[in-house]
């Protein structure tokens, strides 16, 4: 399914959209290039989810924590060299509770749980985006249908 967004407030609402019916032990693999709008998406989505603390890119930290009814992980895999630094961090832990994010996920795939969605975020202009959700785990139905309610009113 695709979605094109043309601002970065449209990418925080299509964000929002997903953030609204996520569930603990879901995870999100966002891949794009700089600047495509990883974390713009993130901020929506915790705005979804409830969330009203600043949502930062967690470039340098690798994970933000964002405790809540359903805590949020944010991850970020771009500055990780070896996939045995998840395993100091706590990586497969994570992934089993709340709603985990990573960005950058393409870096380690075998990481990444396979009922993850993967979110493929594509900037097409200035401010336009195509975000490619794939994910086809039953528990992916109240997503899907979110994002194309998002897309029907949009």
């Amino acid at each position: 399914m695709d979605i094109v967004t043309r601002s970065e407030k449209e990418t925080m609402a299509l964000g929002c959209a997903v953030g609204r019916v996520l569930e603990s032990g879901q995870c999100l693999a966002l891949q794009g290039d700089l600047g495509a709008g990883k974390t713009h998406f993130v901020q929506g989505i915790a705005q979804g989810m409830g969330i009203r603390k600043p949502i930062v890119s967690p470039t340098f930290t690798i994970l933000n924590y964002y405790e809540h009814e359903i805590p949020l992980q944010h991850f970020d895999f771009y500055r990780l060299e070896e996939e045995e630094e998840l395993d100091a961090l706590g990586f497969d832990e994570y992934v089993e509770q709340g709603v985990t994010v990573i960005e950058w996920a393409e870096k380690f795939p075998t990481r990444i749980p396979t009922e993850a969605a993967q979110v493929y975020i594509e900037k097409t202009g200035e401010h336009t985006r195509v975000f490619h959700f794939v994910g086809n785990s039953p528990y992916w139905d109240k997503v899907k249908k979110e994002v194309e309610q998002y897309a029907i009113s949009h």
